[in-house]
């Protein structure tokens, strides 16, 4: 349970689907007082708080709309996609205001959702987020991972997938999952030349396996 100080709640809101939204996630909810989030992550709860903070790309801008929220000591949810402790706007959240701020409801990430649905565990895979920037990874050293997640969803992220998947492609397999968890999921296996020409959904995950794990 959240302690009575804490003024934020960061809700892992899960993959996609409202089946994969815990139950923690929408008590967090039912009792806050403004939501911030995505329309997508909003839509996921019937009975939310009508004040809204809507997240873009100025994220300086989102963490200053809460303040008078907290300072009048009112309680604000931030919705995060997947899992909060993974590449998420949470980091963010919890450097901006203090960890004594905030309470984080963990879910499940599009990343487990990844690997289960290619029957494969995740403990020993590298996770790169290309959603957004490039990363800051040398392809070269990813050859030495058995499984790789990279995090998609734009056009630069799924060209950089494809640099990544044909620099190793003599090691490893690729898979392309898309809309994890929703009624449009799509999870297929490619060649690494595939992934240049491929107009991937925002909600994707590229995943390099070796060969050999992949039997």
């Amino acid at each position: 349970m959240a302690d009575v100080t804490t003024k934020i709640a960061i809700v892992g809101c899960g993959p996609g689907s409202p089946q994969y939204v815990t139950e923690a996630a929408r008590n967090a909810v039912a009792v806050a007082d403004a939501l911030v989030g995505s329309q997508r992550l909003i839509d996921l709860f019937s009975e939310s708080p009508p004040d809204r903070i809507m997240v873009g790309p100025d994220i300086p801008d989102v963490l200053q709309q809460m303040v008078p929220y907290l300072a009048a000591g009112r309680t604000v949810a931030v919705l995060v996609s997947g899992d909060p402790g993974l590449c998420s706007l949470a980091a963010r959240v919890i450097r901006h205001f203090g960890r004594r701020q905030c309470h984080v409801v963990p879910a499940v990430s599009s990343v487990q959702a990844a690997f289960a649905k290619a029957g494969l565990d995740w403990s020993d895979a590298r996770i790169v987020s290309a959603h957004g920037r490039e990363p800051n990874v040398d392809i070269a050293d990813l050859g030495g991972a058995d499984k790789i997640a990279v995090l998609a969803g734009t056009t630069d992220a799924i060209q950089w997938a494809a640099q990544a998947a044909t620099a190793l492609r003599a090691t490893h397999i690729v898979l392309l999952a898309e809309n994890l968890t929703l009624d449009d999921e799509r999870f297929r296996e490619l060649a690494a030349e595939q992934l240049y020409e491929t107009q991937a959904s925002s909600l994707s995950i590229v995943l390099l396996i070796r060969r050999t794990l992949w039997t």
